[in-house]
């Protein structure tokens, strides 16, 4: 029977993900960002269903050989967590899966429905980075405090506010786990990059740069801060 933990039960397929280099999973499961998990077995699981709620997707993982979930997950997820989903007008959903052995059991599960399929390619940085160089005047790059987030003192704190909700259960949830730096002009936040999910030492980030300030290499600059 497919059961979601609880999340102080969220430890019991700590031995699944630390296999995985995924860090946003881990993130959820270590507690330090939101989501949900939903495992094959309430005890012993050996598969399990990963919802990340700063990505608003799932991530599955352990074994795809679990009679459990090839038997029970699509109606499982039919029934209890596709109404959940479309309270929040979500009506499609994307699952990350290790190619092998994934693939072909999430085409047996969820033959009924119609599925696409994308692969992610990861780039890393190789020699030196270039220097930056701003295409506007002074950028005024600032670190995301608390006194900042208590102030309200920004035009669009609305925007920043969000952005780190997204991700993280709380503000303070953030301050204390991960931080972020972000350009301001004329009282607004127009740029930022911060911790999206932390596992130990690792951040997963998030930038955005608001659209009618694009292609002044903003964004590379609030990268550089945070790096």
């Amino acid at each position: 029977m497919i059961t979601e933990l609880n999340k102080s039960e969220f430890y019991r397929i700590r031995h699944i993900t630390d296999k995985y280099k995924n860090i946003e999973i881990r993130a959820v499961v270590s507690g330090n960002n939101p989501g949900g998990v939903y495992v094959d077995h309430p005890t012993e699981p050996t598969a399990a269903l990963i919802w990340i709620e700063g990505q608003k997707g799932f991530q599955i993982v352990g074994d795809a050989q679990s009679k459990t979930f090839l038997t029970g997950l699509e109606e499982y997820m039919r029934n209890n967590i596709e109404p959940k989903l479309l309270e929040q007008d979500i009506n499609w959903v994307e699952i990350g899966l290790e190619p092998e052995p994934w693939d072909k059991t999430i085409q047996n599960i969820f033959k009924k429905h119609h599925l696409s399929s994308d692969i992610q390619h990861v780039y890393t940085l190789r020699g030196e980075p270039q220097p930056i160089e701003s295409q506007d005047r002074e950028v005024h790059i600032q670190r995301i405090s608390y006194d900042l987030l208590k102030s309200r003192r920004l035009e669009n704190h609305s925007f920043l506010e969000s952005k780190i909700l997204r991700f993280w259960d709380s503000t303070d949830s953030f301050l204390e786990q991960g931080f972020g730096y972000f350009v301001e002009d004329n009282h607004n936040v127009v740029s930022l990059c911060f911790s999206a999910f932390v596992v130990d030492k690792t951040h997963a980030i998030d930038i955005e740069t608001l659209e009618e300030h694009k292609r002044r290499n903003y964004g590379a600059a609030v990268a550089q801060a945070f790096v």
